[in-house]
């Protein structure tokens, strides 16, 4: 069975090996009018003096936070999310979902959608780079800014192309946009262990606080695998433990917590003190314990507060019946208590006890679960499951 499954899926693997490259690819292309100063002083930061930069770790994409790719994949999965929404909100579209000139007439909605939002956050980018030092782009009239803007776009429409790609002759299942925006962060994290190999002084420094973070990284993995595939069976029909998902209770409470920065970067030349004292507070490892113990529990509570919000409109989106609909909301608090404990504490505690062993070795509890939610969808697709919405899976066919 398997050697058939090989046979059969030959075409798919080699598709998914190539776009899966091409992404990578991506990643190290800036968008071209970043200028050379920026570049110089970027390499020259991350080389600790003049030289080369490293060629593993964590400094090793000097230019990645200004790459399409980068830049690309965010505007395509905001779009996913924001039109899983407006079809909880609208009943026509609701009613259309489920059929297949629906399915594309959405789809369609999305990329559009996808579009002008990269256009949007392409514009808010030249703003907040300009205020870098130095500057990461030259003097921007409106044609250098809308040059800038339609590049940026550029990486959203190549990301479109490449989860197209991944879900019509690959092994995306449809799920080819979150499987690129898991391979992001794994990327990273691939290049920052690798770094931290190479340039420590001995494996006895390393040694204490890469077991740390290994611990905390193959329990929540662990967990998030355990969650994710429990179900409750009421009458006798199967509900999802996690029923607020996995990918848009974290994002949503992103959104919010960062307002107040994004809010700083563009009044930071009329507002400078102001400013500042948001950049040293508004983050969990700020200047003063209370107020990263504040920062922590809004960002917690909102993710608990999402979980729940997003339960309600996929039950909008594709209603229960009467009989399960009391157990929705029991099930989304505990799946919002789990995703704010696996995204907001175990980071934290990471963070702590990584640092006071020697050396600090970061992990994100929201990339974990995205990377294990993207592997379990799409090794259960490979097997053939197919999900039924709302019982077993998200109507909007986000996790």
């Amino acid at each position: 069975m398997a050697r058939l499954w090989w046979l059969v899926n030959r075409r798919a693997l080699f598709v998914t090996a190539v776009c899966l490259v091409i992404w990578r690819l991506l990643e190290q292309i800036p968008v071209s009018d970043v200028i050379p100063a920026f570049i110089t002083t970027r390499l020259y930061a991350l080389s600790n003096g003049p030289g080369f930069f490293a060629a593993i770790g964590p400094n090793s994409l000097p230019i990645a936070s200004v790459s399409l790719a980068y830049e690309g994949i965010g505007p395509y999965v905001e779009a996913l999310i924001i039109m899983s929404l407006v079809t909880a909100i609208s009943a026509r579209l609701g009613g259309m979902a489920g059929e297949p000139h629906g399915r594309v007439s959405l789809a369609r909605w999305t990329r559009v959608l996808a579009m002008g939002l990269a256009v949007g956050q392409a514009y808010g980018l030249t703003v907040l780079y300009q205020n870098s030092n130095p500057p990461a782009f030259g003097p921007l009239d409106w044609s250098a800014r809308l040059a800038v803007c339609l590049a940026l776009a550029g990486g959203t429409a190549i990301t479109i192309l490449l989860a197209d790609a991944l879900d019509e002759f690959g092994l995306g299942f449809g799920n080819g946009a979150l499987i690129l925006y898991a391979l992001g962060p794994l990327g990273s994290e691939v290049h920052r262990l690798a770094g931290y190999f190479a340039s420590t002084p001995s494996v006895e420094a390393l040694y204490k606080p890469v077991a740390l973070w290994a611990a905390f990284t193959v329990v929540l993995t662990i967990a998030g695998v355990a969650v994710l595939l429990a179900v409750r069976r009421v009458n006798p029909t199967e509900l999802r433990v996690l029923w607020s998902g996995v990918l848009r209770p974290p994002q949503f409470a992103l959104y919010v917590v960062f307002l107040p920065g994004i809010a700083a970067s563009y009044y930071y030349a009329r507002y400078p003190a102001q400013a500042q004292w948001i950049y040293d507070n508004w983050r969990p490892y700020g200047s003063s314990v209370w107020l990263d113990a504040g920062y922590l529990l809004i960002h917690a509570g909102l993710v608990v507060l999402f979980a729940l919000f997003v339960a309600m409109y996929d039950d909008r989106l594709m209603p229960l019946p009467s009989h399960l609909r009391r157990h929705v909301i029991p099930l989304a608090l505990i799946g919002g208590l789990f995703l704010a404990v696996a995204v907001i504490v175990v980071p934290v505690a990471n963070h702590m006890l990584t640092a006071a062993a020697g050396m600090l070795i970061p992990m994100s509890g929201a990339d974990i679960l995205m990377t294990v939610a993207v592997v379990l969808i799409t090794v259960r697709s490979i097997e053939g499951y197919i999900g039924v919405a709302p019982f077993t899976a998200s109507p909007s066919r986000l996790p």
